[in-house]
């Protein structure tokens, strides 16, 4: 069994009647992939290895999808720092027994991210990526099957700090890998302003549009859109906008 399953004793058990059920998931995957920068992929905790893997290269770490699919979830700590991979190990542990002890009729409604370092495909460099997974099938016990992940450039500085979020929650739950344990808090609101710049980012203004419209200088723009960044943990104004849309902050 991967490392990153130690400890893990609710693995799902599926039937190939199941598995021939979301066939249709991966060519639905595959034309997203073709409309994003992020890197894609499916976990499958059942057979412990990845069922999909996109082109998109920030996750290949310089290898072929094929590559990475045959090295499976051995891949991810393969890849990462060597100091990070304890971190990354219980990251994953308490994250999944934070699902386990969720209503089944949730699971699929929460998310976790963090950053973490990767290898990039010049020998010797790291490059800081955002890493987020939510699961998109369940098994029929209600255990944790497809997880869908992906890997985009981290947001900002912060490495091995994980979150969980959900859709159906105003709550935000931090781990904290001292005590091993997840700390509840509200989630960071949005203000009016921040709601603003997404609200003119949708429409198609540009930043000086926006600067305009709002009576702030540009400069102001860009400090309130790094603050949302933040705040939605994604990169890019797209994402937020996207993000923004998903957690009904706005529109």
């Amino acid at each position: 069994m991967s490392g990153l399953l130690a400890g893990n004793e609710t693995l799902a058990k599926v039937s190939d009647v199941e598995y021939s059920k979301v066939q249709s998931y991966f060519e639905m995957l595959e034309a997203v992939s073709r409309l994003t920068y992020q890197s894609i992929y499916v976990m499958d905790y059942c057979k412990m290895n990845f069922l999909y893997v996109s082109d998109n290269p920030i996750f290949l770490c310089g290898r072929t999808r094929e590559e990475v699919m045959a090295m499976g979830f051995d891949f991810l700590l393969e890849q990462c720092k060597p100091e990070e991979v304890h971190a990354l190990i219980e990251i994953n542990r308490a994250s999944l027994d934070f699902f386990h002890h969720l209503p089944v009729s949730e699971r699929d409604r929460y998310s976790v991210s963090y950053n973490y370092h990767i290898r990039a495909p010049r020998v010797g460099e790291w490059r800081l990526v955002h890493h987020k997974r939510t699961p998109v099938a369940l098994s029929d016990a209600g255990e944790l099957w497809l997880v869908l992940c992906s890997v985009s450039w981290a947001p900002d500085d912060s490495v091995i700090r994980a979150t969980i979020t959900s859709e159906v929650s105003s709550k935000v739950w931090e781990y904290d890998l001292d005590t091993m344990s997840w700390h509840e808090s509200e989630r960071e609101a949005l203000t009016e302003i921040e709601k603003s710049v997404l609200v003119l980012s949708n429409r198609g203004y540009t930043m000086n549009e926006i600067a305009d419209t709002i009576y702030k200088s540009v400069d102001s723009v860009k400090g309130y859109r790094k603050s949302l960044f933040a705040k939605l943990g994604v990169s890019n104004i797209t994402e937020a906008i996207a993000c923004a849309k998903s957690r009904r902050l706005v529109f």
